[in-house]
């Protein structure tokens, strides 16, 4: 009835909008795409682009293919991108909208490439939108255009990944001091010929568990490219430990524990400071295990962690992320479940994002939004910040 989880509409557009100089077109109502651009460029702080076919009352009933025809060839004159993904909608996926045809007709006319995308909202959750985005650039741009060679330096794809900014150029910035070179992130911030060139990376390591976890299996099964998950690089000792897996893979010789140990003085006093409060974390299945971990490293109690959806690894990892705290756990809750175990338990903080925030007002419990795509979480620069954040939350 209060569903915390969204449409598989949503997810493709996350996953496409991510791609350099790509304009996706949804095939439907003009609220669809409104309403999602609104949505997204709050919560990157970025301009987004989403066209639409802007459908009628009276095209939904007699049919608008020949509507896409003219959007399409429109977008790709207009605003000449790299790649148009085209997606049903609603509307368009129960009236049968052949989408597909239409792209197929297009291929010749237009200088953009262009993937198709079956999107209507009831089809699944937004996991479904990511996943059938990501296997369908990997089987319509990757396999067809792929090469047989193999980057000569160390090099992983970073795979389920849909928000870039500072944390993206503080994992780069990392693992190039490293020796370690980031071939593609599918998809934030590729290119086409990023995507081309996936099979030039010695691993690939999914960033998403109820997303990348396929798309590697795929990529395993297709270029005997092998895969990991976890840890996920939020919090002092889960970036020590990503860092030191990729390290060891590719047998290099780098002194990340020294730079660890340099901070040994900052996490000794958040830890102190931060001792036995109380969070309560609100996200998706990779981020609310890192989480989970990382607050028990600063000596907090997870008293609730509410995951909104879950992949093939997540209640695996999860067990081992809070250890011997006993958080009450939710799964897939709906919206007043978390009301009724915020109420319940207390938390001196919540780690969660813009939805969450209301909570603040209503139960006077500070919020850390750490899903905004301009902020800083990832490897041990994002673990300071967010470190700094609670604790500056907590004492206000």
């Amino acid at each position: 009835m209060e569903p915390m989880s969204t449409c598989k509409l949503f997810g493709a557009i996350r996953a496409v909008i991510g791609i350099k100089n790509t304009i996706p077109v949804i095939h439907g109502p003009r609220g669809c795409a409104y309403h999602i651009r609104y949505l997204l460029s709050i919560r990157s702080g970025s301009r987004i682009r989403i066209c639409s076919t802007e459908l009628s009352q009276e095209d939904v009933v007699f049919g608008a293919e020949d509507k896409l025809k003219e959007t399409i060839i429109t977008v790709d004159k207009k605003y000449k991108p790299d790649l148009i993904p085209v997606l049903s909608s609603c509307s368009t996926s129960i009236i049968g909208e052949d989408i597909q045809k239409v792209a197929r007709e297009l291929k010749g006319d237009i200088k953009a490439e262009i993937i198709t995308i079956s999107a209507g909202g009831f089809e699944s959750d937004q996991s479904g939108g990511y996943e059938e985005v990501l296997q369908t650039l990997i089987e319509d741009i990757t396999i067809p255009h792929h090469t047989t060679l193999k980057s000569k330096k160390p090099s992983i794809n970073l795979i389920g990944v849909f928000r870039g900014g500072p944390d993206l150029l503080e994992l780069k910035k990392t693992l190039k001091r490293m020796g370690i070179n980031i071939n593609c992130v599918l998809t934030s911030g590729s290119s086409i010929e990023d995507i081309k060139n996936i099979p030039k990376a010695h691993l690939n390591y999914s960033f998403c568990d109820i997303s990348g976890i396929m798309p590697c299996k795929i990529l395993e099964d297709e270029f005997k490219i092998p895969f990991t998950y976890y840890p996920f690089p939020i919090g002092f000792l889960n970036s020590l430990n990503f860092f030191e897996t990729l390290l060891d893979y590719f047998g290099l010789n780098h002194p990340i524990q020294k730079e660890y140990d340099k901070l040994k003085p900052n996490i000794d006093y958040f830890s102190e400071k931060l001792d036995g409060y109380k969070v309560a974390i609100i996200a998706g299945p990779t981020r609310a295990i890192a989480l989970a971990s990382f607050v028990r490293e600063l000596g907090m109690i997870p008293v609730l962690v509410s995951i909104d959806l879950i992949g093939e690894y997540t209640l695996k990892e999860l067990e081992w992320a809070i250890g011997d705290a006993k958080p009450r756990i939710l799964i897939e809750p709906e919206l007043g479940e978390i009301e009724k175990f915020i109420k319940e338990e207390q938390p001196d903080i919540i780690l969660g994002g813009l939805g969450e925030s209301y909570f603040s007002y209503d139960l006077e419990i500070p919020v850390l939004d750490v899903m905004h795509g301009r902020e800083l979480t990832w490897g041990f620069q994002g673990a300071l910040s967010i470190s700094r954040k609670i604790l500056k939350l907590i004492k206000k």
